[in-house]
């Protein structure tokens, strides 16, 4: 249960960096809370990511990791994560070229 619940958080952390990268990449300064990240996502356009971080926040870091709650949704939870990740990977990399 312990390593499920470490995972839970690396992942939403994982999504956190990801997500904060983006941001930054925009010109947008580091921001100094979830909300203010879902925020910029939502002027940037990035519904999408919002609506993964909301999920992320709730079954991976609130359910998962602090209360200990496995919940069916965690799963595709991880899987959305992966997917933006992967999504916002793409994005900086081809801003960088």
């Amino acid at each position: 249960m312990t390593r499920t619940r470490k995972g839970c958080e690396k992942i939403f952390h994982a999504y956190v960096e990801a997500t904060v990268a983006l941001v930054q990449k925009r010109g947008y300064p580091e921001p100094d809370s979830y909300g203010e990240r879902w925020e910029i996502l939502d002027k940037l356009g990035r519904r999408k990511l919002v609506e993964v971080g909301d999920s992320a926040f709730l079954y991976l870091h609130q359910y998962g990791y602090y209360a200990g709650k496995i919940r069916p949704e965690i799963e595709k939870t991880m899987k959305d994560v992966k997917e933006a990740i992967d999504y916002v990977r793409k994005e900086v990399a081809h801003e960088s070229q």
